[in-house]
Formats: structure tokens, sequence, C-alpha cells
């Protein structure tokens, strides 16, 4: 029942942060949370530590998501490690990475790429069409392999890494957030680079200035951001390009 309050209480809080941004009350945006299941970030995942992000979370898809709830992605290397995990809502998020994703998901302890979850984001949101089975063969031969695109809706990506893009993977991923950009997609990415070890997220802050509906958070203390106060968390995540973008 604490959880509860005090989810309630965040949400309240977030509210008052939106309201004081100029962010109308009607303003909404569909959440997705995707979480690399890298096998770097093995540990945080066991400790409970992103379980405990996500949690803070959740109160971002009680007010901004439509139906109250954060749809949740795995990922690590390549297409077939995207992996929708389901929704949290605030009554099945404690614990929700330890009971849903570690040795669950595929991928699980692999590589880190990021594009193919972009991708498929976008596909769940509406602005790509839906990618189907049969893949080169089935496109040649015409035999249907694409589905028309659903309902586009505006949405947010918080994607969450402890690691650098592959580099073979890097020109892909600016290629689908730019072409992204060109369509016109109500889509913002916050991403959040959280590691404590030596790495710059070099290719991670390349996008963020590139890009405008797409920020980065550095995180260098995992832990201690967990248990940050709703307002400081609050003044961490929504930079001023975010709140921009809501405002639009």
């Amino acid at each position: 029942m604490s959880l509860q309050l005090n989810l309630q209480k965040s949400a309240e809080t977030l509210r008052l942060s939106l309201d004081k941004a100029g962010v109308a009350a009607g303003i909404k945006a569909e959440l997705i949370f995707d979480m690399d299941v890298s096998g770097s970030f093995e540990h945080e995942h066991e400790e409970g530590t992103t379980s405990k992000l996500i949690a803070r979370l959740v109160p971002y898809g009680m007010v901004l998501d439509p139906d109250g709830k954060i749809d949740v992605f795995s990922f690590s290397h390549g297409e077939g490690s995207v992996h929708h995990v389901g929704t949290v809502t605030p009554d099945d998020s404690e614990d929700y990475i330890v009971r849903n994703v570690i040795d669950k998901v595929p991928g699980w302890k692999g590589g880190t790429t990021y594009s193919y979850a972009l991708e498929r984001n976008l596909e769940h949101f509406g602005w790509l069409p839906t990618q189907g089975a049969g893949g080169f063969l089935s496109r040649f031969f015409g035999i249907g392999r694409e589905t028309p695109a659903s309902e586009k809706k505006r949405s947010i990506v918080i994607f969450v890494t402890d690691g650098e893009n592959e580099e073979a993977d890097e020109e892909r991923t600016i290629r689908i957030l730019e072409a992204s950009e060109q369509r016109g997609d109500q889509v913002y990415f916050l991403f959040m680079g959280a590691c404590e070890h030596n790495v710059d997220f070099k290719f991670l802050k390349h996008i963020a200035r590139r890009f405008k509906n797409t920020g980065v958070v550095i995180v260098r203390d995992l832990d201690g951001f967990v248990e940050l106060s709703d307002e400081e968390l609050n003044a961490r995540l929504l930079g001023p390009e975010l709140l921009q973008w809501l405002r639009a």
C-alpha cells in the first residue's frame, strides 16, 4: 500500500512540475521504456536497481500516458533481441525487471545495438509499418511481409543503456532517427546512459545534439539516481527540449 501511495504522491509532484513548465493538463503522450539487457548490465538488473528505476518512472505513465501504463521493451544485439515485455502499471511495478526480464527475454546478456529497438518503437506507435515474418523472399515475391502502420500516437521513448552502441550500428541508428525527423513523427527519444565506469556515451551525445527530438541524460551513479527525491528526478529528466516538445 505504501508503494501505491508513494506513486500517487510522485505523480502529483510530476503534474506540479509540468504545470510550472507550462505543460497543459490535457497534454498526453504514450510512453515506452526500452531496457538494455546486454551482459554488462546484468549486475544492475539482478540487484534490483533497474527495477527501482522503472518504478520511479511509473508516475510518468500515470500522468502522461492516456492508458496510465508504460510499454516495456528489452533489447541487446540485433533485431531478434528486441522483445515487448509487456506494460508496467502502478499495481505491477515492484521488482518488475527481476520478475519479467532476467533470464526470460531474447538476447539476455548479449551485445548492444540501438537501431532495432528504435525501429520497433516507431512501429509500435504507428509511425512505421510493422514488419512481419518472411524476410527478403516474401518481399521479393510480393507475398506481403509489411502490414500497414497502426494509428499514429504522439509518444515518448525512454531508452536506457549502460554501453555505447556498436560502431557498425551507428549509421543505421542515425538513418532511422533522420527518417523519423523528416516524416515529422511526433516522438521524443530520451536516452539515458547509465554507467559508473569509463563510458563516454559519445554517440548518444552526438545524436542528442543532432536531432531536436532527442535528448540524453548521463547517470554515473544509478543507485543514487533511483533514490533521488521526486523533484530532483523530474529536474534531471524534464530538460528544456522535452518540455518544449510537450508544449508544442
